[in-house]
């Protein structure tokens, strides 16, 4: 009876008052490949000094969430823990396949994802499973692809050292994105200064990121542009999604870094003459950064919940 109202005791004290913690989770990506993503995570956990004095034993799992939709889990049975500080090494797998609906998630929440890591931590001694304290983090990226396309800056469309088209400004948004497709929808105002009709017979557009082709062909219904007039130019791109996978792998690779082309052609027809011509208005270049698991790799109690990752380096051609 005795030794039972002891046990009784100890339980209580370990989850009213010296309950495990835990105190910092390390990600890094692992091994990249075509198919799937390594995510290495070193979970760090304070034994309280009851859990020190014999063999006490873990569970651990291990979530990370983009916009929730879960990206990778794991999880680790009876894992010994014996010292004051424990780090727990877990070896988790994103699969490529699922990186075309976390885009679409993306595009669909204004370019913002929120990163979710919510590891989970039990420790068994002497019978009596004892939870660790919550320990959950999120953080927010954020990008902005399309912001070049957003100019009210006059250009001109020029060919053999004559000016067909100014362009008066120019204006993107996304469509409505899916796990197969991303539409952008670009638009360019244009007069035109000539004494004759110019037709756009069409506009042909081809998308990279980090030189994969993730979407390419016609943008526009042709349009004619009558002398002295201002017509708008609507152009409908689309990233296939299927793609996405094989640009992730670049991605990663390169830093979290990736180097966004966007190319338009319109082909003119004047003077018996067919002209195909770079809208240089509407073709511009985005260099953006993401850093998903932390600027160090890391997230710890004292780290902020929400860290902004912008796009950076913008050129547009032709401007």
């Amino acid at each position: 009876m005795v030794v039972v109202l002891l046990l009784a005791g100890t339980a209580y004290g370990l989850v009213a008052v010296d309950r495990p913690r835990v105190e910092a989770v390390d990600n890094d990506w692992g091994t990249v490949t075509q198919e799937w993503t390594e995510v290495e995570t070193r979970i760090q956990v304070a034994n309280p000094a009851l859990l020190r004095v014999g063999d006490a034993v873990a569970d651990v799992e291990y979530t990370l969430s983009l916009n929730g939709i879960g990206m990778a889990h794991e999880r680790t049975r009876s894992v010994d823990l014996s010292g004051e500080r424990d780090v727990v090494h877990l070896s988790t797998r994103v699969d490529n396949d699922d990186i075309p609906e976390w885009w679409a998630s993306h595009v669909e929440r204004n370019e913002t994802t929120t990163v979710r890591v919510d590891p989970t931590v039990a420790v068994e001694y002497a019978g009596v499973r004892v939870p660790a304290e919550s320990w959950t983090r999120t953080r927010t990226v954020e990008t902005d692809l399309l912001e070049p396309l957003r100019t009210g800056e006059n250009r001109r469309i020029t060919a053999s050292n004559r000016t067909l088209l100014i362009v008066n400004d120019t204006d993107a948004r996304w469509g409505n994105a899916t796990v197969e497709r991303t539409p952008i929808h670009a638009s360019a105002t244009v007069t035109n200064p000539t004494p004759v009709a110019v037709p756009v017979t069409d506009i042909e557009y081809t998308i990279r990121m980090n030189g994969i082709v993730v979407g390419n062909g016609t943008a526009a219904e042709p349009t004619v542009v009558p002398p002295g007039e201002t017509r708008t130019l609507e152009t409908r791109a689309v990233i296939d999604n299927s793609r996405l996978d094989e640009w992730w792998v670049t991605h990663l690779r390169n830093d979290e870094t990736t180097r966004m082309t966007v190319d338009f052609y319109a082909t003119v027809e004047l003077f018996g003459n067919r002209y195909r011509l770079p809208l240089e208005s509407l073709s511009y270049e985005r260099t953006f950064h993401t850093d998903i698991l932390g600027s160090d790799g890391s997230t710890t109690n004292d780290a902020g919940a929400d860290r902004r990752v912008q796009a950076a380096q913008t050129t547009a051609r032709g401007r």
